[in-house]
């Protein structure tokens, strides 16, 4: 029995209504958690807990998130940055959540920038190499003439510097700032440029090395590694919906096989790079012209699965057809889908339902569910 796109829905809406409204998770029923902010100019908190009965336990206790002060990260950014002088710093909107990385707005004079600190390595399996690739592709995109969000350059070359949080190190950047306004998804203009930017990425990626090692988003990261978290998270007492969604899981993934190949061939234009979570707010318009930023998702994969994802992110097929039409003429314009392309970009949008849950199948509870300040 194949799990319908509609039961899929309502199980990924179940996923995520637990992990915005869910389980803050305690240590000790006798214990009162507190939300820690780490940092700033003068001092820095001392780490702890207080029982249910006042007293006061003062000593090392693991966070699993924390926010690094802004005017501590403005200190770090004039000691790392030749941007210029009176450096500002505040944290953009966000949503209270452990997996997520944080990001900032920096402000000289009347120039502005993006600071992103990624979140802790350990929660996604990430390390050092991950970022220096990132960063590596960005700057290639750049230099290919495409309008990219990029890393600037540190005092001493690099473009990825780290932070001691409570958590552990946190690696972070400094980008440029992307000008305008977000795509608006009822505008076909703009949709249609916008696939055809994306198909310019994919397009010219083809030419792109790193030195650097990524982890690609194959099955084992769409599919494998999702359906383990969401079996843990599920437990025995949801067997009947983990059983119809791993027939659908196994379904799609056949499906993507028999179009696609269980392993592309080398060089081959259907893998490649991609930015693995596109949207119509991971762009902005200015004059008409769109500037990608917020490529934290990327890695190596099949380029009809980062069309799925754009699909799934924006709900674009739920809509008047000339809106989803209109995104793929732009992107035709500039590179085809071959028939087996086209078809595998069902069971794609099947397996982005699927590592959406996976995503929302927290282990390790939240930080908290509203959202902060603006920048």
């Amino acid at each position: 029995m194949r799990c319908s796109a509609k039961l899929l829905t309502e199980i990924e809406a179940l996923c995520q209504l637990a992990y915005y409204c869910g389980r803050m998770l305690v240590a000790d029923q006798d214990m009162t958690n507190t939300v820690l902010r780490f940092g700033n100019r003068k001092t820095a908190g001392r780490i702890g807990y207080s029982t249910s009965k006042g007293e006061e336990i003062v000593e090392q206790i693991r966070i699993a998130r924390s926010f690094i002060d802004a005017d501590a990260l403005a200190d770090v950014v004039a000691d790392n940055y030749n941007i210029g002088n009176s450096i500002t710093c505040s944290m953009f909107s966000k949503l209270l959540r452990t997996q997520d990385n944080d990001h900032y707005r920096v402000t000289v004079g009347d120039q502005k920038y993006v600071l992103r600190v990624y979140e802790q390595g350990d929660a996604v399996g990430r390390q050092e190499s991950d970022y220096l690739f990132e960063m590596d592709w960005l700057l290639f995109l750049k230099e290919q003439g495409l309008s990219v969000s990029s890393p600037i350059p540190r005092k001493d070359g690099s473009l990825l510097g780290s932070v001691n949080a409570p958590e552990g190190k946190r690696y972070y950047a400094l980008f440029t700032f992307a000008k305008g306004r977000s795509m608006s998804l009822k505008d076909q203009d703009q949709l249609y440029e916008f696939g055809a930017s994306m198909a310019r990425i994919h397009k010219i990626s083809g030419q792109f090395s790193s030195p650097h090692q990524r982890q690609p988003i194959d099955m084992a990261c769409l599919l494998d590694k999702p359906l383990q978290r969401i079996e843990r998270s599920w437990g025995p007492q949801r067997t009947a919906n983990l059983d119809i969604l791993l027939v659908s899981a196994e379904e799609a993934r056949n499906e993507v096989y028999s179009l696609l190949g269980e392993k592309p061939d080398p060089g081959s234009d259907i893998w490649g790079m991609v930015g693995g979570d596109f949207s119509n707010l991971s762009v902005h318009f200015d004059n008409g012209q769109p500037t990608f930023f917020n490529f934290d998702r990327c890695g190596a994969s099949w380029r009809a699965y980062d069309i799925a994802a754009f699909l799934s992110n924006t709900n674009l097929l739920q809509a008047s057809e000339g809106f989803s039409e209109a995104f793929f003429a732009g992107y035709y314009s500039v590179r085809p889908l071959s028939r087996e392309e086209h078809a595998a970009v069902s069971p794609f949008l099947t397996l982005r339902r699927i590592w959406r849950m996976g995503l929302f199948a927290l282990e390790s509870g939240l930080a908290g569910y509203t959202f902060m300040a603006t920048a």
